[in-house]
């Protein structure tokens, strides 16, 4: 297991170990992106034109552009830290996309391109009460925050974002309520694209990295909470869940 599907957790749960990152069906949800897509739109959350394909099934690249539209990303429905994911510009460059996406899964996710600002906002609980940092602004020096942009210096990660106060407040209204209908615990990630005003959810990470180059340590600095204190938060949190 990658340790972020849900397998770990639930062996945790299993042997009655407490542990500080969501239940094991949050953590299977979160990672399966069209299922947790899925969940949230029926709550009027707003998310990116999309459709779904599963390896052998019949492509029609007509269809795919009638629905999302191009520039499109096509994603593995499966996978972390951005593998297979392409940046689609042309019908030409699909199936090569497809193929990339199938070698991390056998599920894909295909999705329009949203333009505007790219955020990512980290929530937790304290006190039983959700706690919302403020977003930081994702700026990419390739096509999208792919794995070169997230841990090869490929980016610009701004904190606070430099985002209108009415914005900040749309994103970390959203962050919360994703954060309340999902019944997570623990720290999370959301990411955004903030079109036009409005806050597009792009997905939600239920255990968020914690490096020194991680966004939430980043986002925690600038609230003035230390790692020592966030993660007695975080153990108290679990212990009395």
């Amino acid at each position: 297991t990658p340790g972020e599907d849900g397998i770990l957790s639930s062996y945790l749960e299993l042997i009655n170990i407490p542990q500080t990152s969501a239940g094991f069906y949050q953590a299977a949800l979160s990672f399966n992106k069209r299922d947790c897509l899925s969940v949230l739109k029926k709550f009027g959350t707003h998310c990116a034109n999309s459709m779904y394909v599963n390896k052998g099934d019949d492509i029609d690249i007509k269809e795919i552009i009638k629905t999302v539209g191009l520039p499109c990303f096509v994603k593995p429905n499966r996978a972390g830290s951005s593998f297979g994911i392409s940046r689609v510009q042309t019908a030409e460059m699909l199936p090569n996309a497809l193929l990339e996406a199938y070698k991390e899964d056998t599920e894909i996710i295909i999705e329009s391109e949203l333009v505007g600002t790219e955020v990512s906002v980290g929530a937790y609980k304290d006190k039983g009460e959700i706690q919302v940092l403020n977003p930081t602004e994702i700026v990419s020096e390739n096509d999208f925050f792919d794995y070169e942009a997230k841990y090869l210096g490929k980016s610009q990660e701004i904190t606070p974002a430099r985002i209108s106060d009415k914005d900040k407040k749309a994103v970390q209204q959203v962050t919360k309520k994703i954060y309340k209908l999902l019944n997570m615990k623990g720290v999370t990630r959301s990411d955004f694209i903030i079109q036009n005003g409005v806050p597009y959810f792009i997905e939600i990470n239920a255990t968020p990295g914690l490096s020194k180059e991680s966004i939430i340590p980043k986002q925690l600095d600038d609230a003035q909470i230390s790692l020592t204190a966030f993660f007695t938060t975080l153990l108290i949190e679990a212990l009395e869940d």
